[in-house]
């Protein structure tokens, strides 16, 4: 994993510098296992990102903008009352551990000054953060650990914090480090991995790598690598985050200015994806099974097409028992003739308890039902494909959506009764929730992210002079720049990367980009919410680029 003690070594440097001695305001739980610490610094404001959750744990200082919960868990009650106007008087790392202790210093109900430990520990599946008091007596945990579930270690209120035992070296205790390396005859990467404290698979690796290739001695190796500091994000099959420059690695990679910015980054869409997921799980479900269901029906009713193209091989059938009426009797079950259209025998099916003029006008029968149909159905085959691109559309925006888009989907299933409402409250009237960005030269730019907020942008705020922008032929967002025609190079191509970024494209190379005045923009009849036709449009071809889109403000 890169989330090791060398990455949590760099980190600790970082919040020294950045938060130490600093007041922590407020406390928000983002999510179960996800915490947000707004703190005051002689540097300025800053935002502790903490998670524990099993598949995204990490900490680091965020400058990415999070929706914060209106209701406060239990947990974070707990921290707010014990941590909230605190001072952080010091911030340490335990040994190479990925585990790190804010002391904070607050005064108590009588006005006492008292320290607190908040303790974060960094470890996957085993995560936690911990408070304690000044003697180390745990106060509270977000997750509890029993003495029958860990012979070593309780986590829990009123048992004694003890840090996870090892017998590993600390790498940056040169001594100890030095000593080690010297008596290792046969050095490999298991053995790195093994020995030493906060080592992951990543390093031990890189360390090995350096070690063939540089013919450097070991111990050099070791210091230089523990020296570096140069945060470098590498794409691939699955993206790799470390501290320093990975020698043994070929992708394509990126370096940031700090550890926590390459964390950002990182985690930008994963931990977002994964709460969404839980959050959104039901109207993912609804949506793909309304997918599966017209698909099937779009289907059926093309097979049901097919059957009424053979009418006219039916109406021929009536036909021919009309014209040889005289050779055939009740109690017949079929007859053979010639078919003069194809000049080729034919055999035709008869209804024995039927004579031959009703069996005659039996198909003529079925002949007009076949014919009647045709319309109705391609009337049902177009209603449903309708209904098949709003769901697609729909999935692309739940795909992409934050926790309040997703709310704004749940009630616009609700209102077209697609879903049912089982909430008595009445439904507060908010604004829709949509993006707006400021470009460099002043100039703001609306982005819807789902139905309701693109008709909003679309039919409700845009002035008839104002560029619209839209990802051609793909699912995407009303992106609306709010200055009128014609629009300087800068800004069109500044709306056309959001436009390709916020649209189901966002992963191909070159996106194509319609652009024109929301004049020439119109509803599609029959087409649900904010599905458009336009006019008058030009394209533009960009390249998505997602560090472009991070760069900006957001009002």
């Amino acid at each position: 994993m890169s989330f090791d003690g060398n990455i949590v070594r760099k980190l600790t440097k970082e919040f020294n510098d950045q938060l130490n001695t600093g007041r922590i305001n407020k406390i928000y739980q983002l999510s179960k296992y996800d915490l947000l610490f707004n703190i005051n610094s002689h540097q300025g404001k800053s935002q502790l990102y903490i998670s524990c959750s099993p598949s995204y744990s990490r900490i680091n200082i965020s400058t990415l903008v999070y929706e914060k919960p209106s209701n406060p868990p239990t947990f974070c009650m707990f921290l707010r009352k014990h941590l909230e106007g605190g001072i952080i008087e010091e911030i340490k790392q335990v040994e190479n551990d990925r585990i790190i202790e804010f002391r904070i210093n607050k005064r108590n109900e009588l006005g006492d000054k008292q320290d607190k430990y908040f303790i974060v520990e960094v470890m996957g599946r085993h995560s936690n953060l911990i408070i304690t008091d000044d003697s180390y007596k745990i106060l509270e945990s977000i997750k509890h650990t029993m003495p029958f579930d860990n012979a070593d270690r309780t986590i829990y209120p009123g048992a004694i914090y003890k840090y996870p035992s090892s017998d590993k070296i600390n790498p940056y205790d040169i001594e100890k480090r030095t000593e080690f390396l010297s008596n290792i005859d046969n050095i490999n990467q298991l053995t790195i991995q093994n020995s030493f404290q906060g080592f992951s698979p990543l390093i031990a690796k890189e360390i090995m790598y350096r070690f063939e290739t540089d013919k450097q001695e070991i111990n050099t190796i070791f210091q230089t690598i523990l020296n570096e500091d140069n945060p470098s994000l590498y794409f691939g099959n699955k993206d790799i985050f470390y501290y320093t420059n990975l020698h043994n690695n070929q992708s394509e990679y990126k370096t940031y200015t700090s550890v926590s910015e390459l964390i950002d980054r990182y985690y930008l869409d994963r931990d977002k994806i994964d709460i969404i997921k839980q959050r959104s799980k039901d109207i993912i479900k609804f949506i793909n099974n309304s997918i599966s269901r017209l698909k099937s029906k779009i289907e059926k009713l093309r097979k049901e097409i097919k059957k009424a193209d053979k009418r006219e091989s039916t109406r021929r059938k009536g036909e021919f028992i009309q014209n040889n009426l005289h050779l055939l009797s009740k109690g017949d079950n079929s007859f053979t003739c010639l078919d003069y259209y194809d000049n080729q025998e034919i055999t035709i099916s008869l209804d024995p308890l039927l004579n031959p003029i009703q069996n005659s006008e039996k198909y003529f029968k079925k002949y007009k039902k076949l014919k009647a149909s045709i319309p109705h159905i391609n009337i049902q085959i177009n209603e449903a494909k309708l209904e098949l691109d709003y769901f697609v559309e729909l999935l692309h925006q739940v795909e992409n959506a934050s926790l309040k888009d997703i709310e704004e989907i749940k009630n616009e299933l609700e209102d077209k009764k697609y879903i049912k409402n089982h909430s008595k409250q009445k439904r507060k009237n908010n604004k829709p929730n949509y993006l707006t960005f400021v470009l460099n030269n002043g100039i703001e730019v609306l982005v819807g992210k789902n139905n309701v907020q693109n008709e909003h942008i679309t039919h409700k705020l845009a002035k008839h002079n104002e560029v619209w922008f839209h990802v051609k032929d793909a699912p995407g967002s009303h992106v609306l720049v709010r200055k009128q025609f014609p629009l300087d190079e800068e800004t069109i191509r500044s709306a056309a990367n959001i436009a390709a970024y916020f649209s189901k494209l966002r992963k191909s190379g070159t996106v194509p980009v319609d652009y024109l005045e929301k004049r020439y923009i119109k509803k599609i009849p029959g087409k649900i919410n904010s599905f458009v036709t336009y006019t008058n449009n030009k394209t533009i071809y960009i390249d998505p680029d997602e560090d472009f889109i991070l760069s900006l403000n957001k009002k």
